[in-house]
């Protein structure tokens, strides 16, 4: 499952900067327990990246998986500026994010704008880490269940020491108006993007937050069964187990209309990443730019060039060759 496809869009060669060798910026990659970071951003900039994500990670975890831990490692691209990234990610996305099984490297992978214009641009970076957080956790997640996550988290806020959850949600800055629901049984059912449409996101924000707001122990039973089994359909008859799906989405309706909607506050201790850097070369920047334009664009034509010129620099760069890999070369 990928977050999202996006075929035969050619990428903008004006938008890209040559490589490091070239006279382009220096591109850097930075590791820390849970985070990979490649960026042409500057140092600077990418250990605020690094920092944000791991602590948005803790939150996460503390508070939706209960303390579960995963050991993949979420491998983020960090594109200096709207220009760079809509040569392969394009407007009005400023991030997009892959689990395990959507791409390549079978880890969770996010591309964003290390720097962004786009308005409400991070809420919707949050929505896409919380994407990549949440695999590395749970690998297999039915899309009702990401993407009514993602929603509910984007609104996430942390402060010092806090972390607050919970607020209503928006739709490109705007407040989401609940005019129209889906029924359950249709949400449960979407597997694609074609049926992830505005009420979708709606019903899937509501369901989530119902949850959360009601039946948090049945939610974390639920989580805990999908982490080991992957099984949507069990999971959810072990954690729901007697109540009916007409009842559940009764409930949720009747709290929507009548509930009490609350903004969750919780005390954290985020603690700071360790961070390692080093410097990247030019066969690490034409290879990153091949897997991205693989992943998100699909010009093979694109993809051939930029794993040649890596080849060249290096005929063993990892990256290059799980990409040439994939293309049968």
């Amino acid at each position: 499952m990928r977050c999202l496809l996006l075929l035969g869009l050619v990428a903008c060669g004006a938008a890209v900067p040559p490589v490091p060798g070239r006279g382009g910026p220096a591109w850097i990659e930075l590791t820390s327990e849970h985070v990979v970071l490649w960026t042409d951003a500057g140092e600077g900039r990418a250990r605020t990246l690094v920092t944000e994500i791991e602590h948005l990670r803790q939150v996460v975890v503390g508070t939706a998986f209960r303390g579960a831990e995963g050991s993949m490692k979420t491998f983020v691209i960090a594109l200096r500026d709207d220009d760079e990234r809509s040569a392969f990610v394009p407007d009005p996305f400023s991030a997009l994010a892959s689990p395990p099984d959507g791409n390549l490297l079978k880890q969770p992978v996010i591309v964003l704008s290390a720097s962004s214009n786009i308005e409400a641009s991070d809420r919707i970076e949050a929505h896409e880490l919380v994407h990549a957080i949440s695999h590395a956790i749970i690998h297999k997640q039915p899309r009702w269940f990401a993407e009514g996550m993602a929603k509910y988290y984007e609104t996430v806020e942390i402060g010092d020491g806090t972390a607050d959850l919970g607020r209503e949600p928006t739709n490109r800055g705007q407040p989401m108006v609940m005019h129209h629901l889906e029924p359950l049984a249709k949400v449960f059912e979407c597997a694609t993007l074609e049926c992830a449409d505005y009420a979708f996101y709606a019903t899937v924000w509501a369901l989530f937050t119902y949850l959360t707001n009601v039946h948090p122990d049945q939610l974390a039973h639920y989580e805990a069964v999908l982490a080991e089994s992957g099984d949507d359909r069990r999971a959810r008859q072990e954690a729901f187990a007697g109540v009916p799906l007409e009842q559940l989405e009764t409930e949720m309706k009747d709290w929507l209309a009548h509930g009490s909607h609350k903004v969750l506050h919780f005390k954290v201790q985020l603690q700071e990443p360790h961070v390692q850097v080093r410097t990247l070369g030019d066969a690490d920047v034409y290879a990153a730019r091949a897997f991205m334009t693989y992943e998100f664009v699909g010009n093979h034509d694109l993809v051939r060039r930029d794993l040649a010129a890596a080849r060249a620099i290096d005929p063993n760069n990892a990256l290059a060759k799980t990409v040439a890999d994939a293309l049968g070369r």
